[in-house]
């Protein structure tokens, strides 16, 4: 009897040890996560979508991928292995981060690492990356547009003090803020790298937070850099609004998670609101109609009461995207959009007429995403490239003609050469935002699109390339070419054209299409476009 009673207890765990074996491989399963568009709030990544299915299975990877991504209860078990790990040992084992020296969180992204170690201060990128902020900088002088460009430091430069011990720094190699340093003082480019101002601040005020959003500086050291910018913003108009502390109320906010990531935490930050905000959020007027490479922290935003008709550009990434607080109630109109968008540049400044362009990148984006990583040839693997930097010229730069014959369409070839033949054709090939009517462009003043749009391609003949402008009323020249779209050019095998006007600025009007030979200056009316309203 006993035997027997031994042989079912030692069959009843068998039964239950295997149920729990079989409910462990099922159950997950069974709630695998199959939605689209989703980020895991433990690591702030966006999960691997549905590769598909492949009767070779060349796409394994992507589905084991996808299976590690999506498996039920992931998030779950990870936190409960990082809280443990924590608790216990205090060792931190999240996917995104580890502690430093007197429990200081760093980011541990292995770019970011490097970028520590002077490992991957690619010169030959830095350079180029260099040429393309002084290109820029010599097409907005032109324009009459002020440029600055502003490195934000991680906190890894301000605080390496306190980054592990176990990673070493190569000394005979340059760091990314200390080549750029260099190569931006040779370069002309106004500019800000503000390391030692914030190594400086650091001793009477936490610059950057202990655990809370280790990427980012806190708000007390963005209000620091920002009057640094202020500093050069007044230099160039004296009827802008100095940045004042006093125009925000600084408050703490208690944290108990990190920012990005599911991680128990315990830390006050501080918070600036802006006081008796007269600008309003307009970032919906143009969204819709706009071109973007990359449309994260795109805002818009006007106070006409604000003293003065300035327009500020602000390319940037999370290191300023929160931070228009600092500029709407001083500027007629900011627009802020990501840096990832430097191809739309041109773009913007035709479509916005800004006064100044500030372009900021984070230490740990050129670290990581647009230095990259060498394959395994040595060749370096990135999907940001600043070589071959394109901007058409400004009008009156680019036409090799008397400067009042060229301003007035009676100056003008109509299209036809001297001795009569026909030397450019082109081709309108859409128009948005209006009612078109032969060349009456109808704007409906209770609807329609933000922005109008005018879109076409020259047919080049004899091999001869033009620059192409729209006139708007008379007064305002635009170049109607831009990087992205020179580059879709050369894909099609046609040069393409696209004029962009908020509808906002267009009266009854004309708009007035002209095209400047490359080679000799030859300026030649297209088209005309005469703006009613309905």
């Amino acid at each position: 009897m006993g035997c027997y009673v031994k042989t079912m207890k030692k069959k009843l765990t068998d039964i239950i040890f295997i149920s729990a074996f079989l409910a462990c491989m099922i159950v997950p399963a069974l709630f695998m996560n199959t939605k689209e568009m989703q980020i895991s709030s433990i690591d702030n990544k966006l999960l691997t979508e549905w590769p598909g299915l492949d009767l070779t299975l060349s796409n394994n990877t992507e589905i084991d991928l996808y299976l590690q991504d999506r498996i039920g209860f992931r998030e779950a078990a990870i936190e409960a292995y990082t809280v443990l790990n924590d608790k216990l040992f205090h060792v931190m084992v999240h996917p995104l981060f580890m502690y430093g020296k007197e429990g200081h969180i760093f980011y541990k992204d292995p770019t970011y690492i490097k970028g520590y170690q002077h490992m991957n201060t690619d010169e030959e990128y830095l350079s180029t990356f260099t040429e393309f902020l002084k290109v820029t900088d010599n097409y907005l002088k032109q324009k009459n547009i002020e440029f600055l460009y502003v490195l934000c430091p991680d906190k890894k430069t301000v605080y390496s003090e306190f980054f592990p011990d176990s990673i070493h720094v190569n000394e005979d190699n340059p760091s990314i803020t200390e080549y750029m340093k260099k190569k931006l003082a040779d370069s002309g480019v106004d500019h800000i790298i503000p390391v030692d101002e914030l190594k400086a601040a650091k001793e009477e005020k936490v610059v950057y937070n202990k655990l809370y959003d280790a990427t980012h500086w806190n708000e007390d050291g963005a209000f620091i850099v920002h009057k640094l910018i202020d500093e050069k913003i007044q230099n160039c108009f004296s009827d802008v609004p100095v940045l004042k502390e006093d125009d925000y109320t600084k408050t703490v906010v208690h944290e108990n998670t990190l920012d990005v990531a599911k991680f128990d935490i315990d830390e006050d930050v501080p918070h600036y609101s802006l006081n008796n905000d007269g600008s309003s959020d307009m970032t919906g007027y143009l969204y819709e109609t706009m071109a973007f490479e990359d449309n994260t922290f795109y805002s818009h935003f006007t106070a006409p009461d604000c003293g003065n008709n300035r327009r500020l550009l602000v390319f940037c990434d999370s290191y300023f995207g929160n931070y228009h607080k600092f500029y709407q109630n001083r500027f007629k109109e900011v627009y802020f959009v990501h840096w990832h968008n430097y191809k739309y540049l041109q773009y913007y400044v035709n479509l916005f007429f800004p006064d100044m362009i500030i372009y900021e990148t984070a230490e740990r984006s050129i670290s990581g995403e647009m230095i990259g990583e060498k394959d395994e040839e040595g060749k370096r693997i990135s999907t940001i490239e600043y070589d071959g930097v394109y901007y058409e010229m400004p009008y009156l730069w680019a036409a090799d003609v008397d400067k009042d014959k060229a301003a007035t369409a009676a100056g003008m070839y109509d299209g036809v050469d001297k001795d009569g033949t026909d030397s450019v054709a082109y081709v309108i090939t859409e128009v948005k935002g209006v009612e078109r009517d032969g060349n009456i462009l109808w704007i409906d003043s209770d609807e329609g699109e933000s922005v109008i749009n005018v879109n076409g391609y020259i047919e080049s003949l004899d091999g001869k390339e033009y620059e192409i402008y729209a006139n708007i009323g008379g007064e305002q020249w635009v170049e109607c070419n831009f990087w992205k779209l020179k580059e879709l050019s050369e894909e099609c095998g046609y040069e393409q054209f696209s004029v962009n006007v908020q509808r906002r600025y267009v009266y009854e009007e004309t708009i007035t299409l002209t095209a400047v030979d490359k080679n000799t200056g030859q300026v030649y009316l297209l088209d005309e476009f005469f703006v009613k309203y309905k």
